[in-house]
């Protein structure tokens, strides 16, 4: 059973220290999918993920939320989300015990094991679940779109102070493992770096990224 809750200061607190302009997190996805979102923008998805929580699924301070999701851009947002109203977070696919499930498989949690279940779609233009969801089954894309850019919620309390920052530093990170990628990409966030993440590919191309975004760190 693996919990993050632990590893994270106040979110808003450091996305707020960020440079809004410059690049906070990059994603290379598979068939040619680039996604670029700069300190403002992802901060902007950080609270509508944050909202969408509290209002939708009552998250709170101690709120649990399992992250169903793969290695991948969309799960960050929705871990900073929910680390921002101060919940506890897990991504170890157990079927029980979690209030809230965040998800690209909803058919795998509509026989139980949630209280309330977002459908998050993965592809960077997708705007609404593909199909129809069950009733109940909270659309991620499309009501995130709906939330406000202001929190509805008291920032949580830092957890542990953030490192010294480090704007210049853009370091390549490998989408492969969920908790590893989170962990890095906070890590980098944290001390004020910026991540640039990348789905499994050859060397040659991965040589080609790290020139093409300026990737500096080893």
């Amino acid at each position: 059973m693996l919990y993050l809750a632990n590893v994270t200061p106040s979110v808003l607190s450091t996305l707020a220290q960020w440079e809004p302009s410059a690049p906070r997190l990059t994603w290379y996805g598979q068939d040619g999918e680039r996604v670029d979102l700069s300190g403002r923008v992802l901060a902007n998805w950080v609270v509508k993920a944050a909202n969408l929580l509290v209002s939708e699924c009552s998250a709170a301070p101690g709120s649990l939320v399992q992250l169903d999701l793969p290695a991948h851009w969309r799960l960050l947002v929705w871990t900073l989300g929910a680390w921002a109203v101060g919940a506890e977070t897990r991504l170890d696919g157990e079927r029980s015990g979690s209030e809230i499930v965040v998800t690209d498989r909803p058919d795998r949690w509509l026989d139980g094991g949630a209280d309330d279940l977002v459908a998050v779609a993965l592809p960077a233009l997708a705007r609404a679940w593909p199909t129809a969801l069950p009733p109940g089954v909270i659309d991620g894309a499309a009501e995130l779109m709906g939330q406000p850019d202001e929190p509805l919620f008291a920032a949580a309390p830092p957890r542990r102070a953030p490192l010294a920052a480090d704007p210049d530093q853009r370091v390549l990170l490998i989408a492969e493992d969920p908790a590893t990628l989170v962990e890095q990409a906070w890590s980098a966030w944290a001390q004020g770096g910026s991540a640039v993440v990348v789905t499994p590919r050859q060397q040659a191309e991965l040589a080609s990224i790290r020139d093409q975004e300026g990737v500096r760190a080893p």
